[in-house]
């Protein structure tokens, strides 16, 4: 699915002004990612002839303590940014070449969306654009710039995706989607603690185009329809 170059101009306007991501994430986020779940291994050099010996504890080094507790998430509020905020938690249906698949990975590249907002952390959000989403790019430039050089931080509810009408899959392993973004309510404050933006949320109609890549969706690209009652 293609969107017009006036389509993305108004997108990447809107994220600019961080109103277009203003409620991609939120506060049922999932752990987070990234832990090893390996178990050790069991291959262990045996004397010649025999099995090893299991080693005795006790020994400096090997007392192993409790884990550290993780760091208790602080939302992102007037007082300042979010703080030790977990990552979106993957759905797995994003690995099947489904609909389903496309609509799960969707609605989790917004979730990831409001993670870059709030945490000016671009990985997961990068992890499901393509190479070729153009809005995805300037997205990540603009909040990293946010964070980075201005100081200013965003305070951010979740936008969820609403009544999709998805096409179907192309032999090029592509989808379309149109869709409504129910986004909230979103404020932006500046390195000084004033507030610089109140955005009041809104229903947005939205198409997305979905490529399935090397093992899960990632989005293509996104635009918004302009309001015509504007």
């Amino acid at each position: 699915m293609n969107t017009s170059a006036g389509r993305l101009g108004v997108v990447s306007a809107v994220l600019f002004l961080g109103c277009l991501l203003s409620s991609c994430g939120g506060n049922d986020a999932g752990p987070e990612l990234g832990g090893s779940n390996a178990e050790p291994s069991t291959e262990e050099a045996s004397p010649e002839g025999g099995a090893s010996e299991p080693e005795q504890p006790g020994g400096d080094g090997d007392e192993t303590g409790d884990p550290e507790p993780a760091p208790t998430p602080v939302p992102a509020s007037s007082d300042g940014p979010a703080q030790n905020w977990p990552e979106p938690e993957i759905p797995a249906e994003i690995y099947e070449e489904t609909e389903e698949g496309a609509l799960a990975a969707l609605q989790y590249w917004f979730d990831t969306a409001t993670y870059l907002q709030l945490t000016g952390d671009p990985g997961p959000f990068d992890s499901m654009s393509s190479s070729d989403c153009v809005v995805c790019g300037r997205t990540t430039e603009q909040f990293e710039e946010v964070y980075s050089s201005v100081g200013a931080w965003h305070v951010a509810g979740r936008s969820v995706v609403q009544d999709p009408i998805a096409s179907s899959i192309t032999n090029d392993r592509e989808i379309g989607v149109l869709f409504i973004l129910s986004e909230s309510p979103a404020q932006v404050y500046e390195s000084s603690g004033e507030q610089v933006l109140d955005h009041p949320g809104d229903d947005l109609e939205a198409e997305a185009s979905l490529v399935f890549g090397s093992d899960s969706w990632q989005v293509d690209e996104v635009a918004f329809f302009p309001d015509e009652s504007d």
